[in-house]
Parts: C-alpha cells; sequence; structure tokens
C-alpha cells in the first residue's frame, strides 16, 4: 500500500507540474507572437519619416522602431545587470550538470529582450527565447514542489512545452526535448515531459483557436518524383545551413573582439537591419507571413535570392551585435527561402512543379541542421501537414544535410556556442561531471609531513609506526619542498631528508578537475600524490590512488543513474 500511495503521489505530481508548466507556455509561447505581430502591424502602418526619393515614398519607420527597441534591449541589459544572453546552448548545458543551474532572472530577461527585438523589426526568432524561457519556467516550478523527479526533468518539460505550443506539435515536443535538450531517454522522464507537451498544444488550441503559425496546405506529393530531387539538392541546403551558423559566429566573433561600446553595438545593428528592411521589409520581425508566401509559391526568383541573402546577413549582425532573439525561425525563413528557390529553378527547368513539397523539405533539414534535432524537424513536418509523403520528404532532406554540417560544422549552432565556452556536450554527462569536481574535498590529511632536517632514521621509525611508505618535506609555513619514499630514507640513514628527497614529485592541485587528475595520474607509481595549492605550493593533503578511482566511479555512477531514471 506504501508503494502504492507513492505511485499515485507522483503521477499526481506529474500531472500538476506538467500542466502548470504546459498551461504557462501555451500562454507565453501565443501571447509573444501577438505580441509581436501587434507591433509589427503598428511598424508597417506607420508613418513615421517618410521620404521620396527618386519620385518613390519610402518610409523609414523600420530604423525608427529598432531603435526604440535597440534601447529598451540595453536598459534590460544595464538596469538588470545582465553580462550575457542566455538561450538554448545554456538549456542544454544546464540539463547536463548541476553544478552551474540556470539563472532564473538572465533566463526572464533573455525572454523579455527577444520580445522586444523581434518587435522593433529585428531579423530574430521566437523559437529560441521561448524554448528557453521554458526550461527557466520549469526549474522554477521545481523550488516549489517537492519530488523525486530530477532537475533535468523539469527543464524537459518547459522545452516540450515551448515547441508543442509554438507549432502545435505535441510528438515533436517530447521528442525535442529528448533529442536535442537531455539527449537521453528514461521512463520517468517520458511521462512528464510528455504531460507538459499535450498541455500546452491542447491548451493553446482552446484559448488560442486561430493561431496556427505556418500554413502548408497537405497535397499529396509522389515521393517518385521528389525524393531524387531532394538528394541532390541537400548539399546545397547544408551548403546554406553551414553559411548560416559561420556568419552567426563570424559576426559575434567580430563584434565581441571590436573596441566598440557593447552598448552602442544594437544600435549598430539597429540602423543597418532598419535601413535594409526599407527596401526588403519581408527580412524584418519574425517572418511568418513571408515564410507562408514562399510556401504558397508568391515571391519570385530574384526576391527570393534577395531575401535568403539578407535574412543570413541581416539575422547575424542583428544577434551578433546585442539585439538578442533566437536563430531556429531565422533558420525556417531560410530553409524555405533557399527551397523555394531550388524548386522554381527546377520548375523554370521545365521539371514537375513541387516548389512547395521542397520548400517545407529544406526548411525541415536546414533547421535541423541549426538546431541539432532531425527527429524533432521531419515529426513537426509530419504534425504541421498531417501528411506522410511530406513527412518523408523532409527526412530524406534532414538526414542528408544533417550529416553533411555534421561533419563539416559540428552537431549544432547551439554545439559550437558551448564548444567555444570550453564545453563538449559529446562527451557526455559523466566527463562533465568529473570535470566539475576537483581534487581539494577528496584530499586526505592522513599523511606524513617532515621538515628538511629531519634524519633518515627517524623518518623510517615514523613510517613504521604509522604503516606509510612515504612522506612529504614541507617547510613551517606548510610549503611543499619535496617527497621521501621508504627507500630514499633508508638511503639517507643519519643525514637530513633534504639532501636525499624528490624536489619534483608528481603533484595535483586542490582546483584540479577530476578528469584531468585521472590523465595526469595515468602514468604514476607510488602510495599517494600530495594535493597543493597552485598558487602557493601549500601542501592541502594527500590522495592515494585507491581513493582517487573511488571518486572517479562515485561520481560516473551519479550521472549514470541521471539517465537511468
Amino acid at each position: 500500500m506504501h508503494r502504492v500511495r507513492e505511485a499515485l503521489l507522483e503521477v499526481f505530481i506529474i500531472f500538476c507540474v506538467g500542466g502548470l508548466i504546459g498551461g504557462v507556455l501555451a500562454i507565453v509561447s501565443n501571447l509573444f507572437v501577438s505580441g509581436v505581430q501587434y507591433f509589427s502591424q503598428q511598424r508597417e502602418a506607420s508613418e513615421l519619416l517618410f521620404i521620396t526619393i527618386a519620385d518613390q515614398n519610402l518610409s523609414f519607420s523600420s530604423v525608427v522602431f529598432l531603435w526604440a527597441a535597440a534601447a529598451v534591449v540595453v536598459f534590460i541589459r544595464t538596469g538588470l545587470g545582465i553580462t550575457r544572453w542566455a538561450g538554448p546552448a545554456d538549456s542544454m548545458y544546464a540539463a547536463h550538470q548541476v553544478h552551474q543551474p540556470l539563472d532564473i532572472k538572465t533566463g526572464f530577461a533573455s525572454t523579455l529582450a527577444a520580445f522586444t527585438s523581434a518587435s522593433g523589426g529585428a531579423s530574430v526568432g521566437q523559437y529560441g527565447p521561448i524554448v528557453h524561457f521554458g526550461a527557466t519556467m520549469g526549474i522554477w516550478v521545481k523550488r516549489f514542489v517537492s519530488s523525486r523527479l530530477s532537475h533535468e526533468i523539469y527543464l524537459g518539460c518547459g522545452v516540450a512545452a515551448a515547441i508543442s505550443a509554438g507549432f502545435n506539435a505535441p510528438i515533436a515536443g517530447v521528442i525535442f526535448a529528448h533529442e536535442a535538450i537531455l539527449r537521453h531517454f528514461s521512463i520517468r522522464a517520458i511521462a512528464p515531459i510528455t504531460v507538459a507537451s499535450v498541455s500546452a498544444s491542447t491548451l493553446s488550441n482552446y484559448w488560442f483557436p486561430y493561431s496556427a503559425t505556418f500554413e502548408i496546405a497537405s497535397i499529396v506529393p509522389s515521393l517518385a518524383e521528389v525524393v531524387p530531387f531532394l538528394v541532390v539538392l541537400s548539399p546545397f541546403f547544408a551548403l546554406v545551413a553551414i553559411i548560416f551558423m559561420l556568419s552567426l559566429r563570424y559576426v559575434a566573433k567580430t563584434a565581441a573582439a571590436s573596441s566598440v561600446s557593447p552598448l552602442l553595438l544594437p544600435f549598430i545593428a539597429a540602423t543597418i537591419c532598419g535601413l535594409v528592411g526599407v527596401w526588403v521589409p519581408q527580412i524584418l520581425g519574425l517572418g511568418i507571413a513571408s515564410i507562408n508566401d514562399m510556401i504558397a509559391g508568391e515571391f519570385v526568383l530574384s526576391l527570393l535570392i534577395t531575401v535568403l541573402v539578407a535574412k543570413i546577413l541581416m539575422t547575424a549582425l542583428c544577434i551578433g551585435c546585442g539585439l538578442f532573439g533566437g536563430v531556429f525561425s531565422p533558420s525556417l525563413f531560410v530553409g524555405v527561402a533557399a527551397g523555394a528557390l531550388t524548386g522554381q529553378i527546377l520548375t523554370l527547368l521545365g521539371f514537375a512543379d513541387i516548389a512547395s513539397v521542397i520548400s517545407v523539405a529544406a526548411m525541415a533539414a536546414i533547421s535541423s541542421a541549426v538546431i541539432g534535432a532531425p527527429l524533432s524537424a521531419v515529426m513537426i513536418v509530419l504534425e504541421l501537414t498531417q501528411s506522410y509523403q511530406y513527412a518523408v520528404a523532409a527526412m530524406m532532406a534532414v538526414m542528408v544535410c544533417s550529416l553533411i554540417t555534421n561533419r563539416l560544422f559540428g552537431n549544432s549552432f547551439f554545439d559550437r556556442q558551448l564548444l567555444d565556452r570550453g564545453i563538449d556536450l559529446a562527451r557526455g554527462r559523466e566527463a562533465i561531471a568529473l570535470n566539475h569536481h576537483v581534487i581539494e574535498p577528496f584530499a586526505s590529511d592522513d599523511y606524513i609531513s617532515i621538515s628538511a632536517e629531519t634524519i633518515g632514521h627517524q623518518l623510517q621509525q615514523e613510517m613504521k609506526t604509522r604503516g606509510h611508505t612515504e612522506a612529504y618535506v614541507v617547510t613551517e609555513a606548510g610549503l611543499l619542498l619535496g617527497k621521501m619514499n621508504i627507500y630514499t630514507a633508508i638511503e639517507a640513514g643519519e643525514n637530513a631528508v633534504g639532501d636525499f628527497m624528490d624536489r619534483r614529485p608528481m603533484t595535483l592541485y586542490t582546483d584540479e578537475p577530476l578528469d584531468a587528475a585521472m590523465v595526469k595520474v595515468s602514468q604514476f607509481v607510488g602510495e599517494s600524490l600530495p594535493v597543493i595549492n597552485k598558487a602557493t605550493t601549500k601542501l592541502h593533503g594527500s590522495i592515494a590512488e585507491g581513493a582517487l578511482f573511488q571518486a572517479v566511479i562515485d561520481v560516473q555512477t551519479q550521472a549514470r543513474n541521471l539517465e537511468r531514471t
């Protein structure tokens, strides 16, 4: 009966937590998009800064709105003391360790900054910030709920709910949380994440019944006609994805290395993006309407080339210079533009008109390469179109594109962001956990400490009494001078050990991670190693090989258990 009560209580908590997170993300996701669309309508209808150039009336309201957005973003950053905006990469890292949890304030501030940037017309997206908001929301909820569910499950609930509400794709939400963020499947995680994802989709449809983001007609294509073209075109999609991600990284690095103030950079990006938007307004904001128009084949070839190049450049400029936002939505835009472009070229060459199918497949392929979630991208297409043929076509493009980008660039744009910070998620939870545990807590004070004037026979006697075969020679201040073993103690005899000690023994530092320590001692033979303070060389303690191995095993077991529960 006790186990039954515990099981029922856990089910109750799962539904409460999943439903709460799903409901919040349904509201936030839809209000985010609705709010951005409202401000976009105000910008498009605005008559600010109308200028006549060569008998053409041009509105520079996009510049004004972006300046206002840049001012608000700078105010948020300085007012709240945000040193770095947070996104999906931080959610991924937080799911793989517990020593550097998500910062709640930074998470909420980043979402607000992304909303401001997109509302002003910056070429950024909503899905990345909402995904991170979901992760932050999940961690925040965990503070008030006592359960056996780990922090990463709460985080996964928020991520799944964000994708589910954003695309009205609950299955894709569950898969995305496991595939891109948690990167493992477990029985305990699937249940609450599923509840959160389904709740977000269901409540989103109930509260916002006319909020469909993408309009994809489920015209059933012939796979025999589509697949050969996708096999040939997928390397081009991979090239576009790589160029897009390299542009994001290049502008960000260039902006960070420049002498321009970080508070001025958003205004520079706002000015350039606003001016480009005067002539190419399709690249401003979320670009949802433009995506639907491109899928429907309403863009001519020259405009497709223009928006493809402009979207890549302006997204890289905005995000790199501090107009924070997501890269997921821009990758969808870039994917559709690349697909529609190639589709129209095929039509001009006399092939069947399959541009809409190629557009959707390219959208899935390029976005999956950027976010590192190929299965999720395919499932989004399946749930959006309700078409098996569309999903299979997308799957072909996704797999070829992901294979190429993985080899030439990396698993995803977010993985490369983490690699730039010295974090390699490909090493797994165990390696990350070992890197977060340092030697200091495992050091022992059960060692022999002697001065350089100690006589060899005296050291032999103390070793015999205490059962040690090694000793450490230190100063009165505790600084390590060298190391003695039983053989050098016998050799010293009636002489002081200072002339016989090993002056350069292998040492470990108090702040040295366990994984680095294991590599260092791989060739070590002896009883123990000294653990010293790197700055002062003061002896902190010693650690035996067996104790070090046991510490590593314990940390690995804890990390491994997270994936098995």
